[in-house]
């Protein structure tokens, strides 16, 4: 198994790098969306409560929109709220997963040598090797 992280459609590369290893390991891709409360919050602007229910739903739907703006076919897409770094986490180790892809953002020349924080924090963190897709 192999677990691709995503926040957005700008992900699309991190699914098709993440559909390439399980090819070549001949195993089925997941990618996870996680909506934190405060983006739920945001995204409903209803001031209503959060629901984790409703919230892993909508991650679900996020996922699903990564996937289909992706060249990749027959990926799983799975939502998750609450933080980010440790649903990622968890979910890696729930699927036992082979590898895990997450997406990185390029930096200034000085920021460089520092990734961003949930990327960082996962770098530093998982069980398993993390593959690190770099975009704009």
């Amino acid at each position: 198994m192999i677990l691709a992280a995503v926040e957005g459609a700008k992900d699309a590369p991190v699914v098709e790098l993440g559909k390439d290893l399980a090819d070549a390991y001949d195993v089925r891709l997941v990618v996870l969306n996680v909506m934190t409360p405060r983006e739920f919050k945001q995204d409903w602007q209803s001031g209503s409560d959060y629901y984790a229910d409703e919230a892993d739903e909508k991650a679900v739907s996020r996922a699903e929109e990564v996937v289909e703006v992706s060249s990749a076919e027959g990926v799983a897409a799975k939502g998750r709220s609450g933080d980010v770094v440790d649903q990622i986490l968890s979910e890696c180790g729930q699927l036992d997963a082979k590898y895990l892809v997450i997406g990185g953002r390029k930096r200034t020349p000085a920021g460089k040598a520092l990734f961003g924080s949930t990327t960082q924090s996962v770098l530093l963190s998982a069980d398993v090797p993390v593959v690190t897709s770099m975009s704009e």
